[in-house]
C-alpha cells in the first residue's frame, strides 16, 4: 500500500498557485510523499527549444496562461483538452511527486493535468506507444504513482499517442476549433445564444446556431460559436463530420 496524504480536503487546488506538500502522519520519512505545485501555479518544468525532440509552449484561453510541452504526443493532447467540453481547466507540467520506493528516492512529474466543471483531478501521462514502458523500473513508478493518486481520490491515466485521435476528421475538427479559441466573444453573442436557446431549446445545431450568432455573417458566425466551444458554452461531437445539421448542445 501506498501512503495518503494527509488531509483529503486539502487536496491541491489547481488554480490556486500555492506549493503545498502533504504526508500522512506516522511514517516514517522513507514513506513520505510530497505532491509539488510552482508558486506561480504554472509549470515546474518549462521547454523552450534546446532538446532532441519537438517542445515549445502553447498558450491555452482554458489555462488563461502559456502551457509547456515536449513532444508531439503532449501538444495534442493538450490541443484536444482545449476544446473538450469535459475539461474545465487544463495545465502542463504542474505537478511532482516526490517518494521514496525501496530506499531510492523517485521523483515523477506529470504531463497533462484536467479539471472537470466538478472539481475532479485527473493526472495524465503520455506516451509514444508500450515501448516507452519497457523499462520495469520505470513501470514500478508510474505504478506507485497511480496508486497514491487513487488512494487520494485522484485520477491516473497513460495515454499512448494512437488513442488521442478518433480519427483524422476528429483531429481535423480540433484543430479548427482550438485555432478559433481567441476570437472576441461580446456580450451580444452571449445574449443571440441565450435567445437562440429560448426559441429553439438547448439541442440545437451547427449551422442553426452559428446564423443565431451573427446572422450576417455565416463565417464571423461559426468562427463565434467555436470560440464558445472552447468556452464550454456549446458542446459538439468533434468526432464526426462537421455540418449545418450536427447536434450542438447550448449550455
Amino acid at each position: 500500500m501506498s501512503p495518503k496524504f494527509t488531509d483529503h480536503a486539502h487536496l491541491p487546488n489547481p488554480a490556486s498557485g500555492t506549493r503545498p506538500k502533504f504526508a500522512r502522519d506516522k511514517l516514517s520519512d522513507a514513506n513520505r510523499v510530497q505532491m509539488i505545485r510552482a508558486e506561480n501555479g504554472g509549470a515546474l518544468r518549462t521547454f523552450n527549444g534546446g532538446l532532441a525532440h519537438e517542445n515549445g509552449w502553447y498558450t491555452s484561453r482554458k489555462a488563461g496562461r502559456v502551457l509547456h510541452w515536449q513532444g508531439a504526443g503532449q501538444y495534442d493532447f493538450l490541443t484536444r483538452a482545449e476544446v473538450e467540453f469535459s475539461v474545465k481547466r487544463v495545465a502542463s507540467e504542474s505537478v511532482r511527486f516526490e517518494f521514496t520506493r525501496h530506499s531510492k528516492k523517485q521523483i515523477y512529474t506529470i504531463d497533462v493535468e484536467l479539471v472537470a466543471s466538478d472539481g475532479t483531478i485527473t493526472l495524465i501521462e503520455i506516451k509514444r506507444d508500450e515501448r516507452d514502458l519497457a523499462d520495469p523500473e520505470y513501470r514500478a513508478k508510474l505504478k506507485a504513482v497511480h496508486e497514491i493518486c487513487d488512494e487520494n481520490g485522484i485520477g491516473f491515466k497513460i495515454i499512448f499517442c494512437h488513442q488521442i485521435w478518433d480519427s483524422l476528421i476528429h483531429r481535423r475538427n480540433v484543430m479548427l476549433f482550438c485555432s478559433r479559441r481567441f476570437v472576441t466573444i461580446l456580450p451580444e453573442h452571449i445574449g443571440r445564444l441565450e435567445a437562440h436557446a429560448k426559441q429553439v431549446g438547448t439541442d440545437a445545431t451547427f449551422g442553426s446556431t452559428a446564423k443565431a450568432l451573427v446572422p450576417n455573417c455565416p463565417r464571423t458566425g461559426e468562427a463565434v460559436f467555436q470560440a464558445l466551444t472552447v468556452a464550454r458554452r456549446i458542446e459538439i461531437d468533434l468526432t464526426q463530420s462537421l455540418l449545418d445539421t450536427t447536434r450542438a448542445t447550448i449550455h
